[in-house]
């Protein structure tokens, strides 16, 4: 039988199409590393977003992974959506994950601002704090702008800088949210296929080895845009 993991540090999830993974992605990971007590992020790649149509093959999007995180400490992968029939929702992997572990250990799901102001739009989107924290991630081009109930949401389970994920009791007993900055990162996955198609200089984007491996199995040269 496996162990429940140690409540020591927080472990996060960080989600996303990852078609491909770029040096944004790790970037953003490594400052999270850096600024919260984590112990562990895992990426955790979608098979196919409910709200999304198309994507490179599982199997690719994992291979690059593997390449970008490989001898990064603290980064690991969760391939858990990939291989499941679609749609995934990320209300049933918290479920998941969160029975796998200790009952005191912290669980972060870390999105960028521009899926948080989609959240209305996921399935059972208000119960993902009874699961998990939420670390939501400001990008260039993406100001905050809440109304409705998101806005009336996050006002019950928004946290100050003076405050921390990892403190205890919860408050109003589920999981917090906090909105933060992170060191901007001008790429975006779509511009990155888009110059791959045109034959453009993607190095100051990619890490080289998966810039070696998207070349040598001549991805994302074709007409289709996958999301």
């Amino acid at each position: 039988m496996t162990q429940p993991h140690s409540a020591s540090g927080l472990i996060g999830l960080y989600g996303g199409s990852f078609d491909p993974v770029h040096l944004g992605h790790t970037g953003t990971a490594e400052e999270l590393l850096k600024r919260f007590p984590f112990r562990e992020i895992r990426f955790l790649p979608a098979a196919r977003s409910p709200l999304k149509t198309g994507s490179l093959s599982p199997a690719h999007r994992l291979a690059m992974l593997e390449l970008a995180l490989e001898s990064k400490q603290g980064l690991t992968i969760d391939s858990r959506e990939l291989f499941q029939p679609p749609p995934s929702f990320t209300i049933d992997t918290l479920k998941a994950v969160r029975a796998e572990l200790a009952p005191g250990q912290e669980l972060v799901f870390i999105l960028g601002m521009d899926s948080f102001i989609e959240l209305p739009r996921w399935k059972d989107w208000q119960a993902l704090t009874d699961f998990a924290h939420l670390l939501v991630i400001s990008r260039p081009g993406h100001a905050p702008k809440f109304s409705g109930d998101l806005e009336n949401w996050l006002k019950k389970h928004r946290i100050t800088a003076a405050e921390s994920l990892e403190s205890r009791p919860r408050r109003h007993g589920g999981g917090r949210v906090e909105l933060i900055e992170t060191r901007p990162h001008a790429v975006a996955s779509r511009d990155i296929r888009a110059a791959l198609r045109s034959g453009q200089d993607t190095s100051r984007w990619l890490n080289p080895a998966v810039r070696d491996y998207i070349e040598q199995h001549h991805l994302y040269t074709g007409d289709a845009d996958p999301e």
